[in-house]
């Protein structure tokens, strides 16, 4: 808790000190924010940019490393938890390590349909135990001792995100709690499972998750190399043709001092601090600092759907962390449900508040309105931007969170 709070004070200095040096570089280079088109468009394509390479190779390595002990070893640990932050992604990072894992001669099974909480919770139990019936009748006739049982270690079992296998309500758990001595009952069977660092803790307190699934590796804090060498290429995509180039080339000779930015030149540094190394929060802040000179705002706005390269250069301003707006004790309690349960439906939200659904849709669209939670068709959950300041706020008012 120390160590978050110190941390979020520094971040906050840094802020204010940077959102004042921006404010006089706005308006002496004449910058202006991008078009609302155009940034619904960068976001779109920032969600489907590719996952950065350390967390690819840190999952990775700790997946081959856990399999091979699993494999050789009768009374190794069969199960590997992923860490994330409440905002981090994991469904693209897992596919993407499956497939570049060395996992020769392994069977890779989903026995569960869905990465996000079904409607009804209190049939997540059953639904497990249905999609898992046939392993629990093989694992009666298997010896853990047996060496030559290692030879049936083939299967790997990707199971959802923990956080999507439960609701903080009466009797929201117990799926988990099935899933917890499963696993432990079936050492034949490999098994994937990814959950957020705050349902972690909850589940953690409330059903001792941590002395089962043991092996575990957390999503590494991205350095400001790292998140350079994996954004440079986004922002270069986004550059003009060759034409507008030249054109700006020449300005330069006339004294033009607002060209093209130097990408690597940059206050990656500060991006990383801000960040907390989190790659979902570095793209929103990264989005956020991108600016367009005032004499090359186009006369006509249009979709950027059908080609990368922007009609004109972006530039661009140190990142900064949006303000909070005056939260109630009431947002408080919804943040952190979302923050515990990750991606969520009103009425889940509602459920585990213990509060009607007409109630928490007033919180919510305020929070909303003040760019704090964001929706989408699947759901609620924390905007990636506010990460950050929403941990120390939570921290501060003694909620249980998932950052030390």
């Amino acid at each position: 808790m120390g160590w978050l709070r110190f941390r979020s004070l520094v971040n906050w200095l840094r802020s204010w000190v940077t959102e004042a040096q921006n404010g006089q570089t706005e308006g002496k280079a004449k910058l202006c924010q991008l078009p609302p088109l155009w940034s619904v468009s960068l976001r779109r394509r920032l969600a489907d940019w590719t996952i950065p390479d350390p967390y690819v190779t840190a999952v990775g390595e700790q997946l081959s490393e856990a399999i091979d002990n699993w494999q050789t070893d009768p009374k190794a640990s069969n199960n590997l938890v992923i860490f994330s932050s409440p905002v981090d992604d994991t469904d693209a990072l897992l596919e993407r390590v499956i497939q570049s894992a060395m996992l020769e001669g392994l069977e890779v099974r989903y026995p569960l349909p869905w990465n996000h909480r079904p409607k009804d919770v209190q049939s997540i139990t059953e639904q497990f135990q249905q999609a898992l019936d046939d392993g629990q009748d093989q694992a009666e006739d298997i010896e853990v001792d047996d060496p030559d049982a290692l030879a049936q270690r083939r299967v790997m079992i990707v199971v959802p995100p923990l956080e999507q296998c439960f609701l903080r309500c009466i009797g929201g758990w117990q799926g988990i709690e099935w899933l917890r001595d499963t696993v432990g009952q079936q050492p034949q069977y490999f098994w994937l499972i990814r959950c957020n660092t705050w349902a972690w803790e909850f589940l953690n307190r409330v059903c001792q998750v941590g002395a089962y699934f043991n092996c575990q590796v957390r999503l590494p804090e991205l350095d400001k190399a790292q998140l350079a060498s994996w954004l440079i290429p986004f922002a270069q995509r986004l550059q003009p043709e060759t034409g507008h180039q030249a054109e700006t080339e020449t300005e330069h000779e006339h004294g033009d001092e607002d060209g093209e930015p130097d990408f690597e030149d940059w206050s990656w540094g500060t991006l990383a601090d801000l960040s907390m190394g989190s790659a979902a929060v570095a793209k929103a802040l990264w989005l956020q600092s991108l600016r367009l000179r005032e004499t090359d705002w186009p006369e006509k706005i249009v979709a950027l759907e059908d080609h990368w390269s922007l009609p004109v250069p972006l530039q661009q301003l140190a990142p900064t962390l949006p303000g909070l707006p005056d939260l109630e004790a009431e947002d408080n309690y919804v943040i952190h449900a979302l923050m515990l349960h990750g991606l969520m439906s009103r009425s889940h939200l509602a459920l585990s508040l213990g509060q009607g659904e007409s109630v928490v849709q007033v919180r919510v669209q305020m929070l909303r309105q003040a760019g704090v939670i964001q929706v989408n068709h699947q759901g609620l959950s924390i905007a990636p931007d506010h990460y950050p300041k929403l941990c120390a706020q939570l921290s501060n008012n003694n909620f249980l969170t998932g950052e030390h």
